[in-house]
């Protein structure tokens, strides 16, 4: 997957020291993955869920990990994308004015 903004989850690293290296490694395998639904991306990650456009991944220390997601297609093959959004609490999460955003 081309995952876009590794700032976003550098500077997630930086504000969350405890979850460094669940989101490098998140990092990282997104980057080789060719995601092409939900059901690809829980083969990895089983807690992940799809809320409209976003993957919602579950975090150490009950942070969520928002991407914008364009999946991959086999047919005519294309890669997919990730955007990085956000890196919330759970408090932040339940809100949900990152729907909107």
């Amino acid at each position: 997957m081309n995952v876009i903004c590794r700032q976003s989850i550098r500077a997630a690293q930086l504000a969350n020291p405890r979850c460094r290296l669940w989101l490098e490694e998140w990092w990282k395998t997104a980057k080789r993955e060719q995601w092409t639904s939900l059901h690809d991306v829980r083969q990895t990650y089983l807690s992940a869920d799809q809320v409209g456009r976003y993957l919602v991944f579950d975090a150490p220390e009950g942070k969520r990990l928002i991407v914008g997601v364009r999946y991959a297609r086999p047919e005519p093959p294309t890669g997919g994308t990730l955007y990085v959004k956000h890196f919330l609490t759970h408090r932040e999460y339940e809100r949900g004015s990152w729907k909107r955003s």
